[in-house]
């Protein structure tokens, strides 16, 4: 029934709970538990671009985003430990959110995805629909969101 578990995270407290789930799964039923956030790629605009090479600044804002992400991780990872689960995978991917869970999840045939009902994009999710939503609209195997 269970047997590869894509657990997606975002740094809500839902997230967290749905790891906490997701891992509980995974130990119960000795399936796979890959952890996985998706993070929005920042495309600065041209006056940001320039703004940064006169003050003469290296990189792209890009980076804050990912020190964001490995700390998203780290607190997945961190539940993970906590249940004594060993050999937990993590995946950081860069893009639209529901869109990449869902090919990630068909392209690594992922029987079950769990993610919490809300997470960060509160705001964005009552104008668009949130990503757990479209997640459980779309996808083409079990989806358990958490409160």
């Amino acid at each position: 029934m269970f047997k590869t578990i894509l657990c997606c995270v975002d740094g809500s407290e839902h997230a967290l709970r749905a790891a906490e789930h997701a891992c509980a799964l995974a130990e119960k039923f000795g399936a796979t538990l890959t952890l996985m956030t998706v993070a929005k790629e920042l495309k600065p605009s041209e006056s940001v671009k320039r703004f940064l090479e006169l003050e003469h600044l290296s990189g792209e804002p890009q980076y804050v985003l990912d020190e964001y992400t490995e700390s998203i991780m780290e607190k997945a990872k961190d539940v993970a430990a906590a249940t004594g689960l060993r050999g937990v995978k993590t995946e950081i991917k860069t893009g639209n959110p529901a869109r990449t869970i869902l090919e990630y999840a068909e392209r690594k045939k992922v029987d079950t995805i769990v993610l919490g009902r809300r997470g960060m994009g509160d705001v964005e999710g009552i104008l668009l629909g949130s990503v757990s939503h479209k997640v459980a609209s779309l996808a083409k195997c079990t989806v358990v969101t958490t409160r």
